[in-house]
Formats: C-alpha cells, sequence, structure tokens
C-alpha cells in the first residue's frame, strides 16, 4: 500500500519523541501487577490453574489488557490527525487511503510489543512475582507475541473503523470509557473462570481478551504443552485470527471508501 512504511515510521518517531506516552501507557498496567497482583497474592492457589502465585496467573491477562488500550488509541489518533491538520494532507497527496489508517494501526501494534517486553521484566523482579517454574521455550515466546498482536490488530482496526465513521474526540472517548471495564471484568484476563457468577463466565468464554489471556497463561504456567492444551491454544488464536483478519479486511475497505478530512 502507497506510503504505508513512512507514515508508520512518522508515528513511530512521534511515538519515541514523547516518551511521556510510554511511561504513562506502563504505568496502568504496573499498577495491576505490582498492586492488584500483590493485594491478591494469598488468592487459594486452588483457583490458579497451576500457577504459583496470583502474579503469574493475572500476567498473560495484563499483557491481553494493555495490547487492547494501546490499541484503541490508534483510533484516537486519526481523531486527532484530522483535527489538527495532518489528515487533509495526505488525503490530497496520491498515499492510498488505507495507509493513513494501517500506519496506525501497526504503529501501535509495534508499540504494544515494546510495552510487553517492559511489563514481563517488571512482572519478573516484583517480590513473589511472575515465574517460569516449567521453563518457557521460544514456541511459548511465539504464542505470547501472537497473542497479544492478534489482539492489538482487533482492536486497533474496531477503533479505526469507528474514527473514520465519527468526528468529535467526546464520542470516541465515550465509547472507549463504555467498553474498558466490561473487556476487563467480564473476561478471564484477571479471575479465573471458577470464581465467576455463571452468566458472566457465559459471556466470558466469547470475549477475545479472554481467549488471549488464556493462551499466554497456558504457556507461562505450563511452559511445555500437553496435547489438550495445545489444542486449546491453537482453537483460541485461531478464534483470534479469524476476527483479525476479518476486522483487518473491513478496515481496508471502509477506509478506502470512507475516510475524509
Amino acid at each position: 500500500m502507497s506510503g504505508l512504511i513512512p507514515l508508520t515510521s512518522r508515528e513511530l518517531i512521534r511515538w519515541y519523541r514523547n516518551p511521556v506516552s510510554l511511561i504513562t501507557g506502563l504505568i496502568q498496567p504496573f499498577f495491576w501487577i505490582a498492586l492488584f497482583g500483590s493485594a491478591l497474592g494469598r488468592f487459594p492457589t486452588i483457583f490458579l490453574q497451576g500457577a504459583p502465585n496470583y502474579i503469574t496467573y493475572i500476567i498473560g491477562g495484563v499483557l491481553s489488557i494493555t495490547s487492547v488500550f494501546t490499541a484503541m488509541f490508534s483510533g484516537v489518533n486519526i481523531i486527532f490527525d484530522r483535527r489538527l491538520g495532518p489528515l487533509g494532507r495526505y488525503l490530497s497527496s496520491p498515499i492510498r487511503r488505507s495507509s493513513i489508517v494501517f500506519s496506525k494501526i501497526f504503529s501501535s501494534t509495534l508499540r504494544i510489543l515494546v510495552q510487553v517486553a517492559i511489563l514481563i521484566f517488571a512482572a519478573m523482579i516484583l517480590p513473589n512475582g511472575l515465574r517460569f517454574e516449567n521453563g518457557f521455550s521460544l514456541f511459548d515466546s511465539a504464542v505470547l507475541i501472537t497473542a497479544v498482536v492478534l489482539l492489538a490488530l482487533i482492536f486497533s482496526s474496531l477503533f479505526s473503523i469507528i474514527a473514520i465513521r465519527v468526528t468529535r474526540m467526546e464520542t470516541i472517548f465515550g465509547i472507549l470509557n463504555l467498553v474498558n471495564l466490561p473487556l476487563i471484568f467480564v473476561s478471564y484476563a484477571m479471575f479465573p473462570p471458577g470464581i465467576m457468577a455463571g452468566w458472566i463466565n457465559s459471556i466470558a468464554k466469547y470475549n477475545p481478551v479472554s481467549w488471549s489471556s488464556e493462551a499466554i497463561r497456558t504457556v507461562i504456567i505450563n511452559g511445555t504443552l500437553t496435547g489438550s492444551q495445545l489444542a486449546n491454544v491453537g482453537l483460541w488464536l485461531l478464534y483470534l485470527t479469524i476476527l483479525a483478519a476479518s476486522l483487518i479486511i473491513l478496515t481496508y475497505v471502509i477506509s478506502e471508501r470512507g475516510i475524509r478530512d
């Protein structure tokens, strides 16, 4: 797509030159790990699917939530560019309209990978923090990265579609605030299924945050997977892949037809 690489580079350079956005993007998930994880450090291990402590259990959920929140702001950046002027210049140039949107999506995905690496390191150095008791192989790393990236593509695409269709900053922030808490608490990100109310558990099964959290959690806790565990991880990643591919295609079609200054 014409202009995709330079536009993505521009987004990354802008992010690199504003380290405050990186720091603020790490504060909330770090608090989830350090404060929430430590506060529930005596959580009954019978519910933790074999995890040695609660921080090890929730790290997959925290990484997934970080991916979601960062990805959502790719849509916000489209509205910022519309208000501040760059979007109008892009639309009057020979750059493909879809490249404008996908530069936001891909740059946010790369930023998420940096945040994930920092958060994993932070979780490992905390007292009673993240522990890989059964090892952590290259395959496990690939599962973790794949789950995080697919989740980022899903929500960055979804909120880019919304940003293409709306022009008011208040609208997209209102939607962000509306979906944040349900995505966290109606999922398996922070709590095991065994302690959830039945109706929440039923909904959480279909939440992509649950699929990502469970895939990452399974490889972190177990290391080498059994056949059934491998099948479950494969199924969760398949669901994420289908949803991400569908939304990427929809984003391409809508951005080519509908993005405007």
